[in-house]
């Protein structure tokens, strides 16, 4: 499981700096000696937190709540995806999700939430004091949720992490009369290991809602000795769609030693080769604020060829299903 930032509670002893009010007042005082506080008598260090990136100190505030909380609590939802190092589709939220026994539930408390859905011991996972729902349990709780799109971004990396899609349906068959099945069987139906990334997961759905036809998932194209894998393709129109963002130009793992705007001539290079091929006539680049707005992004598909509906609303995907 991924691993939180070093963790410092206040004890009830006087040891220098470490009472409660002494902590406290650590995290109104800039310098190396900051605080952050991360949950119930949790704090980091302000340094360390600077310096984190959201998984991490989603994680950490994850870490801090399961350690007060003790057994038999177990991070769940988004808080076990966190944890077990998954994509998630929006930033991480604020609330830490936890699954607890009915007979300790009780009402929502600041930045917690509790959820009762009871938990086998097939379905969880442990590392150290700390438990988490099973990769597949946590994309069957999100599922049920009703959250098609976050689910889908999910159980793509739940089978991109090795998870079988008979391990999915192994792990919703355990619920066959759970509230928002249906939706979790649509999920499963989406899940789809050939999504490179986070974006591409979320670009399938919005497809499905907008009433596209299914595309090709990273087809192959050889064209003047070149080996091209395009993130979708639609063969009976002709057309490519592109997942493309900032971070083809600007993160080294994408540039691969290459400056910014060489990048984006061998793009532009390799759209190019695209269209010589008889099978493509439109290439279509999407970035991931286009998906956010389905009625122009509609307009788009539909001009460069594709049938979609302009507004058919995130309900047209269940009612298509």
């Amino acid at each position: 499981m991924e691993q939180p930032l070093p963790i410092h509670r206040s004890t009830p002893t006087r040891e220098a700096g470490r009472s409660g009010s002494a902590m406290r007042r650590r995290t109104a005082r800039p310098g190396p000696d900051q605080l952050v506080r991360v949950g119930p008598n949790a704090f980091v260090r302000a340094l360390d937190w600077n310096a984190a990136g959201p998984r991490t100190r989603y994680v950490t505030r994850v870490h801090a709540r399961l350690l007060r909380l003790g057994a038999p609590a177990s991070a769940s939802h988004a808080s076990a995806a966190a944890l077990h190092g998954l994509a998630w589709l929006a930033g991480w939220p604020e609330d830490v999700h936890v699954t607890v026994p009915r007979s300790r539930y009780r009402s929502r408390s600041p930045g917690l939430v509790l959820h009762t859905r009871p938990l086998g011991a097939s379905e969880v996972a442990r590392d150290g004091r700390v438990t988490a729902t099973t990769v597949e349990r946590t994309v069957i709780d999100v599922a049920l949720t009703g959250d098609v799109r976050s689910a889908v971004v999910l159980a793509d990396s739940a089978l991109r992490r090795g998870v079988s899609a008979a391990q999915l349906d192994h792990a919703l068959a355990a619920y066959p009369a759970a509230r928002g099945r249906r939706t979790a069987e649509l999920v499963l139906e989406l899940a789809d290991a050939r999504s490179g990334s986070p974006a591409e997961s979320f670009a399938r759905v919005v497809f499905r809602e907008l009433g596209l036809p299914e595309p090709v998932l990273q087809q192959e194209f050889v064209l003047d000795g070149r080996r091209i894998v395009v993130d979708f393709w639609f063969p009976e129109q002709g057309v490519v769609v592109e997942i493309d963002g900032r971070v083809k130009y600007t993160q080294e793992r994408y540039l691969a030693g290459r400056s910014p705007a060489d990048a984006f001539i061998d793009e532009k290079r390799r759209q190019e080769l695209l269209l010589t091929s008889p099978d493509v006539r439109r290439v279509v680049r999407v970035e991931w604020r286009d998906l956010h707005l389905p009625e122009p992004l509609a307009h788009r598909l539909r001009a460069a060829g594709l049938p979609c509906a302009v507004r058919p609303g995130p309900s047209a995907i269940l009612a298509a299903a």
